[in-house]
């Protein structure tokens, strides 16, 4: 099975667990990028508020100042959408691994039994507990 199938294909725990491994890498590569791009916009925001001033200083017409300005505004609220958009990728990281651990610690000790158990499984009806 290829990490980029549907998970529902995922049957057994090892695919399972590959899956959201790869998921929870995932996440957390979506989340850096954000945080990389708002760090980008935020910068290029100052500098578009101090070209802004700069021509301001230098006399240059309202309108172009203003359009500078404007620009500087609308990617410091893009910067803003962002962090909003980081802590989500933040959240989403930490229920993604929180998953990755759970199935890990409820079921990863089965499947190492399974797999080294000297026997073939029996039966699935064989393990049920009436």
């Amino acid at each position: 099975m290829s990490v980029t199938e549907s998970l529902k294909d995922a049957v057994t725990y090892a695919a399972l667990r590959a899956k959201l491994v790869w998921l929870t890498h995932q996440v957390h590569v979506h989340g850096e990028t954000v945080t990389t791009l708002a760090t980008t916009v935020d910068e290029t925001a100052e500098q578009m508020q101090d070209a802004s001033e700069t021509m301001k200083a230098l006399a240059v017409d309202a309108a172009t100042t203003a359009e500078f300005a404007d620009a500087a505004l609308t990617m410091t609220g893009a910067k803003v959408a962002a962090g909003a958009y980081i802590a989500a990728a933040d959240s989403a990281a930490a229920a993604a691994d929180d998953a990755k651990t759970t199935v890990e610690s409820d079921h990863g000790g089965i499947a190492d039994a399974v797999d080294t158990s000297p026997v073939e499984m029996a039966e699935a009806s064989f393990y049920t507990q009436r």
